[in-house]
């Protein structure tokens, strides 16, 4: 039987990070893949972290306290919330951080300002807590480059070109010399990358670099990596994990297994457990992701933790099957604040603040599932719409496929669309006054300064406003969604996973989306998905090394 001081479920950022930090204390450690690529839920998502009190932010002269961070988390989560885990992260993140930029390829660069969730509360932030992967050049992964699990093309890597939140400004600033001078760079590298016949593009950004870095990192560490290795149950003798059987193998894990495999989000059976309007729901995340970690761990004595306020980081979701059968998915999270976008419901009615980042539970609670989104022909052609790219790219193909509805009229477009004309008509003139003023008496989009920060900064008198009257017209279809599931199994403050009897299950760690949310689901910032996978991962890690020292 083979063996190792540490066998890690998944190949995100949890089980990734906790494997460095392992391997570096001098373990053995294997890190099980169940897909064809590795980097998980992280390689396909934005990649920021929220860190408060994070070593960039002190270099930047950002002043914030630990206490007002964690007064700010407690009041967003409310009286569910478990202070010693709230603690331990606030605790291990800035150290993570340190630790990785010192002794991995794992680089973050403080990220371009971004508001916490909730600004209503004292304690909220809206600059130095959220950070960003540093970019990466995928060549300098050898031959694993292909191993990688490319960024989703729909998203933010169309045809394998992958731009940064640092290339944002270079992209609201078009056409100026200085952004056509930074594209054009990026494009001459592109080209080079496919005259050289790499897979995809080798400049990578987000959540891809931030995977990128990991594997990197973990094989200088000595981590051995195996993709395509399902993990069938855990090994359990006399109530301790002692480790697990991957494609009928036995493979023993002295010290610990960690749970990291991704959540639940492609789990029919779970999706209808845990998540309003599961049959009209639409994640975001790997089809693998079907909630083994939870259930292995459930099957070996471990524990829920309860319920939860959210059970999943809910994002606007619309999709398009592809000729291959392939269904594309798009989360929309910039087009739908962009002045000249409004949602609709059958009656042609708004019902929510389409700026929002809560805008799915806006569909919840009105019943509006699925929706549409509205634009017109200058919003598609400034900001493009859905998989539509700005200016228009792609735009006939996806009207042939059925993902976007054109129509000269209004009138017209909410005929094919199946929803009331005359509220549309209503719901539009009512926008373009709003437009004109700047306010939303209604919903207030664009009232707050994460509204404003997804809009068009350059559009008065409000970013988020904007009319809707230029021909033809246009709708796409959109769902309630997810970018992460938050339900899983307790934990204490080192991941050790609890069990049923409320004590830790010896050997077994949980971290990611396996462990249950720290934040109880209601997450207090962008960066609260990847933020929570790294340090729950580091602190597995870091316990394991610390379980060998004091053997």
């Amino acid at each position: 039987m083979a063996q190792y001081d540490v066998v890690v479920v998944g190949s995100g950022a949890a089980g990734m990070t906790a494997a460095i930090r392992a391997a570096s204390a001098g373990l053995s450690v294997l890190v099980l893949e169940k897909a064809e690529h590795f980097g998980g839920t992280t390689s396909v998502s934005g990649g920021g972290i929220w860190i408060p009190g994070s070593p960039q932010a002190r270099a930047a002269g950002v002043e914030d306290s630990r206490a007002v961070a964690r007064q700010y988390v407690l009041d967003v989560i409310g009286p569910t919330a478990d202070p010693a885990l709230i603690d331990a992260y606030l605790d291990a993140g800035p150290e993570m951080v340190e630790w990785l930029d010192k002794n991995s390829q794992v680089h973050f660069l403080l990220s371009p300002p971004s508001s916490d969730w909730y600004p209503e509360i004292a304690g909220a932030a809206d600059h130095g807590r959220l950070l960003s992967p540093e970019e990466y050049d995928g060549k300098k992964l050898g031959d694993q480059f292909a191993e990688l699990r490319p960024a989703r093309e729909e998203f933010n890597a169309p045809g394998g070109f992958m731009i940064d939140l640092f290339d944002l400004p270079y992209l609201a600033d078009m056409p100026s010399p200085k952004s056509l001078f930074h594209f054009g760079k990026l494009a001459a590298k592109f080209g080079l990358d496919k005259v050289r016949r790499y897979p995809r593009g080798t400049r990578l950004t987000m959540g891809n670099a931030l995977a990128a870095r990991l594997i990197r990192s973990a094989i200088d560490a000595g981590v051995t990596l195996r993709k395509d290795a399902a993990v069938d149950r855990l090994l359990v003798k006399a109530g301790r994990v002692t480790g697990v059987r991957v494609n009928g193998e036995d493979i023993a894990a002295k010290l610990g297994v960690l749970l990291a495999s991704g959540g639940f989000s492609a789990s029919e059976q779970l999706r209808k457990a845990y998540i309003p309007y599961a049959e009209e729901h639409v994640s975001i995340l790997p089809y693998e992701n079907t909630g083994d970690g939870m259930n292995m761990g459930l099957e070996a004595g471990a524990s829920l933790d309860g319920d939860n306020l959210v059970n999943a980081v809910w994002a606007v979701v619309s999709k398009m099957t592809r000729p291959d059968g392939y269904v594309a998915r798009y989360a929309h999270l910039v087009d739908m604040s962009k002045p000249g976008c409004i949602a609709v419901d059958a009656r042609g009615e708004r019902f929510g603040n389409e700026a929002s980042v809560h805008f799915v539970e806006a569909m919840h609670k009105s019943g509006t599932v699925p929706a549409h989104i509205i634009g017109d022909a200058a919003f598609i052609k400034k900001y493009g719409m859905g998989m539509v790219y700005p200016g228009g790219g792609g735009l006939k193909k996806l009207i042939a496929a059925g993902y976007v509805i054109e129509a000269p009229s209004l009138r017209e477009l909410a005929g094919k669309i199946g929803v009331d004309a005359d509220g549309l008509m209503a719901t539009v003139a009512k926008m373009n006054r709003y437009a004109e003023t700047g306010k939303d008496p209604d919903f207030g989009k664009g009232d707050t300064q994460i509204d404003i920060e997804i809009g068009d900064p350059k559009h008065k008198p409000n970013p988020c406003l904007g009319r809707v009257e230029t021909a033809p017209f246009y709708a796409i279809k959109i769902y309630p969604g997810d970018g992460s599931t938050t339900v899983g199994l307790k934990i204490d403050a080192q991941c050790r996973v609890i069990g049923t009897d409320g004590a830790p299950v010896e050997g077994l760690f949980a971290a990611g989306l396996d462990a249950n949310s720290i934040w109880r689901g209601k997450s207090p910032a962008h960066g609260c998905n990847v933020g929570p996978a790294m340090v729950t991962g580091f602190i597995a890690g870091k316990a394991m090394a610390e379980t060998l020292v004091a053997a």
